[in-house]
């Protein structure tokens, strides 16, 4: 156990900078080493890339295997998927760009699930088209799959919402 000798109880070592100088601006007018930008455009990249993965399931169990069993588990994960990986727009790392609020992100989340799904019936209505179907879009579809149409949204939906408040699943 070292003694500090001939000091006075009071001193602490010192450092050679504040804590708070990693926050000043440097003299060209711009932060040194902060994030500038938004954190949001890779986790939105890999949402998308979600929101098409899980669209083409979708499109995969109601227009190919021409099924409502599984839709709405579909819908629901790949709305959690969204929501998930959104999140980390959240909590980004030093160099990664500024935080998004989470309400914004959930937005978003929900947004893109919705819209995922819309496009998925939509190529859906087109398949029973080309197999010779005469139906509109919304007759098709509620002839087809009833309360699945609404259901498969609101499972999306959800599952973005809890998603992307309880992401992120990244680091």
């Amino acid at each position: 156990m070292a003694r500090m000798t001939g000091k006075d109880p009071g001193d602490r070592p010192r450092l050679a900078q504040p804590p708070s100088a990693r926050y000043a601006t440097s003299e060209g007018g711009t932060d040194s080493g902060a994030p500038t930008g938004s954190a949001l455009r890779g986790p939105l990249i890999r949402a998308i890339a979600a929101a098409i993965l899980g669209g083409a399931a979708l499109v995969l169990v109601g227009a190919v295997f021409a099924s409502t069993f599984g839709l709405l588990f579909v819908g629901g994960a790949m709305g959690a998927a969204i929501g998930l990986v959104l999140a980390r727009a959240c909590v980004p790392d030093a160099g990664t760009g500024l935080a998004v609020a989470r309400g914004r992100v959930s937005r978003l989340a929900m947004g893109l699930a919705l819209g995922a799904v819309a496009v998925a019936d939509v190529a859906i209505w087109l398949y029973g088209r080309a197999e010779g179907g005469t139906l509109g879009l919304f007759d098709y579809l509620w002839t087809a799959f009833g309360p699945f149409v609404p259901g498969v949204a609101l499972a999306a939906l959800g599952g973005a919402a809890w998603g992307a408040g309880a992401g992120p699943i990244q680091r």
